[in-house]
């Protein structure tokens, strides 16, 4: 089986495409989901699925739910099943924006890109990635990356990037200690001990809701 999330109006023939219902949807014209559903609470069997693709979707979620969903998308894939993610090129972009020359509107559509189109509670970005920290990340989280593909599109800069699942498994508690060190990273000093023990909460809360069905 393989997943398209977040599909939007973009079917993708041989996935299972899973998005909200139009009524969700602001601007969207048509659905063209199989399942409709909040991604952040689908759930499948352990090693079950052979792939996971998601357009301009992952960049939507908070940064501890976002971990979350690694390690849960991790636990549906069978060894060597694929994740597939694109997202805006933050660094590409932002060094678009230094640029003194550009027009005002080609600043606004960066920043569309960059922050979300805002028409809906969802609509907004919550992270920023390159290449090289998505790959840092994903490779934390047991995947390794075999294809990395940068694009233009209208002006706007973005990037794909594909992993396989480790033949390794990860247990939750493993999985807790690999975010813990991550999400560090994003701590000031030592005295934001108390922002680190929400955000962990916020990535438990979410891998209970997405981590892998038990048979």
């Amino acid at each position: 089986m393989k997943l398209h999330l977040g599909c939007g109006q973009s079917y993708l023939p041989g996935y299972v495409n899973i998005d909200f219902p139009l009524e969700a949807h602001s601007v969207q014209s048509k659905s063209v989901a199989d399942i409709h559903a909040n991604i952040l609470d689908v759930r499948y069997p352990a090693n079950f699925i052979n792939e996971i693709r998601l357009h301009h979707v992952f960049e939507h979620f908070t940064r501890p739910v976002s971990l979350a969903l690694l390690a849960s998308w991790h636990s549906w894939l069978h060894p060597g099943g694929i994740l597939h993610i694109e997202v805006p090129n933050f660094h590409h972009q932002v060094l678009m924006l230094s640029n003194p020359n550009v027009s005002f509107s080609e600043h606004a559509l960066a920043i569309r890109h960059l922050f979300g189109s805002h028409e809906a509670s969802w609509a907004v970005h919550c992270e920023g990635y390159s290449p090289q920290t998505l790959q840092y990340i994903l490779e934390q989280y047991g995947y390794r990356v075999t294809e990395i593909r940068e694009n233009e599109w209208r002006g706007t800069y973005n990037f794909e990037i594909i992993a396989c699942k480790k033949a390794e498994s990860t247990t939750k508690d493993e999985y807790l200690e690999i975010t813990r060190g991550m999400l560090s990273n994003y701590l000031l000093d030592s005295t934001e001990h108390a922002l680190l023990t929400v955000w962990l909460e916020i990535y438990k809360d979410q891998v209970e809701r997405s981590w892998a069905l038990t048979p």
